[in-house]
């Protein structure tokens, strides 16, 4: 197939990238606006990389997705600290300018993986998970606790692909990943203030190699499922393999058998760092409120966990259970630090 993906120097998109491109059947084509990520990550292997905007490039946009088979789009920013503090910015590329891409796959009636968010189901946690993608209600807090509004624009893009499909046809996936962990998520951050700090695992990470204590937001007692990227991968392939079971479906990706409290992530990952990596290690745990973290406005879900029955029906499971998720993410990270810092920053 040719296949084109945009926001393919994410996290996601670089992993991606990389398991697309090793099969020699796709014509693949990466489009960003930047491509240190695929330099990683392909290291010494070539690659096809075009520099796109997709706000403003939209005539260029028009033609990839005309040429394409199928497209991924992965363009977003998902890092809650910018919810708080760029929240005009989260809007204009998660909704406006995706919605660039999603036309053009209208117009030219082609098949469409787009990625949603876990966060689009918003409060409901608790006892109404497993969240399930045709039922569970999206339930967001209101206006001032402005950490929704990543979800709402995420939601609104959904119903606006949904409306695509019955309307005028578009056969699409909705993606909504729960938690992916793995080689690129983020970089290591030895300074960092509220507007942009990295994900959690990142943040943990950079915390253990910097000798900072691990801080856990309100105590650190929302429970997540973490999935390891290359399950994830195996999962999106899945998909591209089955056009047929997934057309115009709402797929959740996650891992449940890998639930955890963030607490205990934490611990978790100081524990597998000092055993593997740095012995003399001392790491320090500790709670902070919310409000100094990230600012007034923010807001969680306490439970976020994936009904996975969707991609079970079509042959997928999760094979990499967490102590094992977190000992691959944390060896890619040391072993590759200086090359990570030289070419994303600190």
């Amino acid at each position: 197939m040719k296949i084109c993906l945009f926001g393919a120097s994410g996290f996601i998109g670089s992993n991606l990238a990389l398991r697309l491109s090793a099969n020699g059947e796709n014509e693949v084509k990466l489009c960003d606006v930047e491509d240190a990520k695929l330099r990683l990550r392909f290291e010494n292997t070539p690659f096809t990389y075009e520099k796109v905007d997709i706000a403003k490039d939209t005539d260029r946009v028009d033609e990839l997705v005309r040429e394409a088979d199928l497209v991924f789009d992965l363009a977003a920013f998902v890092h809650p600290a910018m919810f708080m503090s760029n929240p005009l910015d989260v809007v204009k590329l998660n909704f406006f300018d995706c919605l660039n891409v999603i036309q053009a796959c209208v117009r030219h009636k082609t098949r469409l993986i787009h990625f949603s968010t876990s966060e689009v189901y918003g409060k409901t946690g608790g006892s109404d998970a497993p969240f399930r993608e045709n039922e569970t209600d999206l339930i967001l807090g209101p206006i001032e606790n402005q950490r929704w509004i990543y979800s709402c624009a995420k939601q609104l893009l959904d119903r606006m692909i949904f409306a695509y499909g019955v309307e005028q046809g578009l056969n699409y996936t909705l993606v909504r990943p729960f938690n992916f962990v793995g080689p690129l998520m983020d970089k290591y951050a030895k300074h960092w203030d509220r507007t942009d700090n990295p994900r959690v695992f990142a943040n943990f990470m950079s915390a253990l190699v910097y000798d900072r204590p691990l801080q856990l937001v309100d105590g650190g007692k929302s429970r997540r499922c973490f999935t390891y990227i290359d399950d994830a991968i195996d999962a999106l392939e899945a998909i591209v393999a089955h056009p047929n079971e997934t057309n115009r479906q709402i797929i959740n990706v996650g891992n449940p058998a890998n639930e955890s409290t963030v607490a205990d992530f934490a611990k978790m990952m100081a524990d597998v760092y000092v055993k593997h990596f740095d012995p003399g290690a001392r790491p320090v745990i500790q709670s902070v409120d919310s409000r100094d973290f990230y600012g007034k406005g923010y807001e969680d879900c306490d439970r976020r966990m994936p009904d996975i029955s969707k991609l079970r029906a079509i042959g997928w499971k999760p094979k990499v259970g967490l102590e094992d998720t977190v000992m691959r993410s944390m060896q890619y990270f040391v072993q590759n630090k200086t090359r990570l810092v030289e070419m994303l920053g600190e």
